[in-house]
């Protein structure tokens, strides 16, 4: 009896863990889309129409955008409704969380989840986490690309077939959003760079698998965006729009304007025409001067032209201007930026029935639609905020302190993810408060990981013994 009692229990304790773990998974998610949820329905940006759209009828939209988060959202909501596109992301940030908790914290998986649990609501109460997951838009793939590059370049002890999915989901992030192609080169070289000068005890994996998982997603992303712009008939790009979101920025600085004013009585360009109103910010240019339809048709090499002119007569003011916009995109993360500046309800409400039909009923009883939801992401956006600049001091406290060396190497690449992340939403488009509140809540999860090792080593606590008894199953 005693034999055949042994040999059961492993089999009876497998059983706790899945049950355990389906039920954290669960919890997470549904923690993760409270605001879509308390909404009624997955919250919507003005941009959100055209990737539906595109995803729905395979057609390309001014400004071209990388069809990837569109393909996104075609397969998983399986043409019925943005609800299960939502699930699907919460699943993807619950799953890349989870494997990145388990390296940080996983001492013991059992304590592991338990952490992971009250990690994931410590984030769906205090970041803006959850206002990304419930949003239809990429932006949750920008955290979610960087937490599964940091597992594939340093999580060691990954199965395969972890390291698979990791990449595809790594891959899937590149391709959802234009700027998170060069965001993740730059984290790339940026991870390298860290595994050279960082010294540390623990085993990392070899530089050349690093680059290995890391580059063919990218690789494979760039590919898989070229081929959908080709079959929409926009030729095998990588940006069909090419220069147009760096020319919008550079005619939100004034830069564009003087170059123009400068050389068009020399270079005769059919921007010339409109030197009495030229576009002054990034949205007139893309969205109400009839400049950039005409370039982007018919002159798309005067754009290219355009760009480099000003960057060639203006270096020192573009790098000056950059490099403000860099530290002013770092420190501008208010949560809710697609609820405060959610202006085109008529697109969304003609495309919702078109997309979704049995959606149509609740896309318009949501409290978004509503105007009932701003007074919420108010008030989310001073918490959020006050909580990243509050852990961002705790982590650089922690990390000082020498302890834990995989959550200092964590945070240290979060550091270099965030102001990559700025700096390249800066340079190219502009300053906004959602490129960085969309990685804005890495930091708090680090801090939670510090918490969850610090929690394991208080010994008056007597954790260790606690939950060793409780996984051997004492008798």
């Amino acid at each position: 009896m005693d034999e055949a009692d042994c040999n059961l229990q492993p089999a009876k304790e497998k059983q706790e863990d899945r049950a355990r773990r389906l039920f954290v998974g669960a919890v997470a998610i549904c923690a993760l889309v409270s605001i879509a949820l308390y909404n009624g329905y997955p919250t919507v940006f003005s941009d959100t129409g055209g990737y539906l759209l595109t995803g729905k009828f395979f057609v390309a939209l001014r400004p071209f955008r990388a069809p990837g988060y569109s393909m996104f959202t075609r397969f998983t909501s399986f043409g019925e409704s943005a609800w299960f596109t939502i699930a699907a992301q919460a699943f993807v940030v619950v799953y890349v969380l989870y494997e990145t908790n388990i390296f940080l914290v996983g001492r013991s998986r059992k304590f592991a989840d338990l952490c992971f649990l009250a990690g994931v609501c410590a984030l769906a109460s205090l970041t803006s986490l959850p206002w990304l997951v419930s949003l239809l838009m990429p932006d949750v793939f920008a955290g979610v690309l960087f937490l599964s590059a940091f597992l594939l370049a340093f999580a060691s002890d990954l199965r395969t077939v972890q390291r698979i999915v990791l990449a595809i989901i790594f891959m899937i992030s590149v391709a959802a959003h234009s700027s998170l192609v060069p965001i993740a080169i730059l984290l790339v070289v940026a991870v390298i760079m860290l595994k050279q000068v960082s010294g540390t005890s623990l085993a990392w994996p070899s530089t050349r698998s690093a680059l290995a998982w890391l580059l063919i997603p990218i690789i494979a992303a760039g590919l898989i965006t070229a081929g959908l712009n080709r079959q929409m008939g926009l030729g095998f790009k990588l940006s069909p729009s090419r220069n147009a979101f760096l020319l919008a920025r550079l005619f939100g600085d004034g830069l564009a304007a003087d170059y123009l004013r400068e050389n068009c009585p020399e270079q005769h360009f059919a921007s010339c025409r409109y030197l009495s109103h030229l576009p002054r910010t990034q949205e007139e240019f893309l969205f109400q001067s009839s400049l950039f339809p005409e370039l982007l048709t018919r002159h798309q090499d005067e754009m290219e032209k355009i760009v480099n002119g000003t960057i060639l007569r203006f270096p020192a003011r573009f790098v000056i201007s950059s490099a403000k916009g860099t530290l002013l995109q770092f420190t501008s993360l208010r949560t809710g930026d697609e609820i405060r500046t959610y202006g085109a309800r008529q697109w969304n409400e003609k495309v919702i029935p078109r997309v979704f039909p049995r959606d149509s009923q609740a896309f318009l009883n949501a409290r978004q639609y509503r105007d009932r939801l701003v007074r919420w992401a108010d008030a989310a956006a001073v918490l959020d905020t006050t909580v990243f600049w509050l852990s961002l001091a705790a982590c650089m406290l922690l990390a000082g302190t020498g302890r834990f060396e995989r959550v200092n190497l964590f945070f240290y690449s979060a550091m270099a993810y965030l102001v990559i992340n700025a700096s390249i939403c800066a340079t190219f488009a502009g300053v906004y408060d959602r490129y960085q509140g969309r990685v804005a809540w890495i930091i708090p999860f680090c801090l939670t990981a510090y918490i969850g090792c610090f929690a394991w080593d208080w010994k008056p606590w007597d954790a260790t013994e606690k939950i060793e008894e409780f996984e051997t199953g004492a008798e």
